[in-house]
């Protein structure tokens, strides 16, 4: 059982009952407790509070009851970043949930989510995700989970820009690899999905790996 799974089965619950859990993705750290439930004898390495969701479309959002009411009923409450007034829901000890999508035209910082009142941070090469995702029946609920090929080509791109967290990243993407290697089907999924990044995307994931003795393929 992964730390804090109780934890993590009630936000899944609040977002189920809302009816916005089949529309939104879970990426980050908390992917990879989830594949603990789909992969067979992997592991993850890493202990967080902080979970994030993609949203890849922010108008596909209609929520059956407030999604806001029903977080703080579990004593999650809402603030309002005031530079870029993307919304972030923390409880007393210390769970803080956050939702993200892609780049709009208009450039904007953040976007609602549907008639939420409640905005995702808009983030660049988190598209990845849109259509590179598996589904997780984790504790009776269908979860969509970034898919492993696209968690670790997204890490790899954002690297340079994570010098908080760069080095905690590289340790979880060899981890991952070290699992996809032994995988005939997953290493041809992460080769073909990487084949079908824009060149720019493809240089930042090379220079990553050459930095830090990393092999995609073998």
């Amino acid at each position: 059982m992964i730390d804090n799974e109780e934890r993590l089965i009630e936000l899944l619950s609040i977002l189920q009952k809302a009816d916005v859990l089949k529309d939104i993705i879970v990426i980050g750290s908390w992917a990879l407790y989830l594949y603990e439930k789909k992969l067979d004898k992997f592991v993850a390495n890493i202990r967080t509070v902080d979970i994030d969701f993609y949203v890849p479309n922010v108008k596909r959002i209609k929520q059956k009851v407030s999604l806001i009411d029903e977080l703080e009923k579990s004593h999650y409450y809402i603030s309002t970043d005031r530079l870029s007034n993307k919304s972030k829901f923390k409880s007393p000890d210390g769970f803080e949930l956050e939702f993200l999508t892609k780049l709009t035209r208009l450039n904007e910082n953040a976007v609602e989510l549907g008639d939420t009142d409640i905005y995702a941070e808009t983030l660049s090469y988190v598209d990845i995700f849109s259509n590179n995702f598996i589904e997780i029946n984790f504790n009776g609920l269908m979860v969509k989970v970034a898919s492993p090929s696209s968690y670790i080509l997204q890490k790899l791109i954002i690297n340079e820009r994570r010098t908080d967290k760069g080095e905690k990243d590289i340790i979880t993407i060899k981890n991952l690899l070290f699992y996809i290697h032994n995988n005939k089907h997953m290493i041809k999924e992460l080769k073909d999905l990487y084949d079908s990044l824009p060149p720019k995307w493809k240089s930042k994931i090379n220079s990553t790996c050459d930095k830090n003795n990393i092999k995609l393929f073998y």
